[in-house]
């Protein structure tokens, strides 16, 4: 068990990660109804990798971690991202419990370079969906939080039977 400033972790644990590839588009199709491979736009010049593991410590507190390396690619690029979460248990009593939760993304911003038309006029569209009718603009970030209550009871079944 290791403590710092009186509070100790009770378990770690790694739930998963490594490489990845993240899947992009391969074809768009355009208002004349004719196909194009766009896969090369989206290919990943990073090697891709992720981790996700948590925290548990004595004052019955789970700390969620995770990160992610983003994505590099010649039209769409994903910052790194790092999501941290915070849930705290409270007992009612031996069958009941309370969880208060908080989590959020940090990074993962998404930016995309446009296509330009080749009929002289520079319009700029996204390359994935060859979309014209509206000006390009960079999507908008949204930092992904999360807030949750979960009330949960233990109901004590005949025969000594617990669920």
């Amino acid at each position: 068990m290791t403590c710092l400033f009186e509070i100790c972790v009770v378990a770690v644990q790694v739930l998963g990660g490594g490489t990845y590839m993240e899947k992009t588009p391969t074809i768009s199709v355009d208002t004349a109804n004719v196909k194009h491979n766009i896969s090369h736009f989206y290919e990943a010049d990073n090697h891709q990798f992720n981790m996700n593991g948590y925290l548990i410590l004595d004052t019955d507190t789970r700390i969620d971690l995770g990160y992610d390396n983003g994505l590099k690619s010649q039209k769409r690029n994903r910052s790194k991202a790092l999501t941290i979460g915070l849930t705290q248990l409270a007992f009612i009593d031996n069958d009941s419990h309370i969880t208060f939760g908080l989590s959020t993304k940090l990074g993962g911003k998404i930016t995309e370079t446009s296509c330009t038309d080749d009929s002289g006029m520079n319009k700029q569209f996204f390359c994935d969906n060859l979309a014209t009718l509206q000006p390009f603009t960079q999507p908008e970030y949204s930092r992904n939080t999360k807030v949750s209550i979960n009330y949960e009871h233990k109901f004590n079944w005949p025969f000594g039977i617990k669920i």
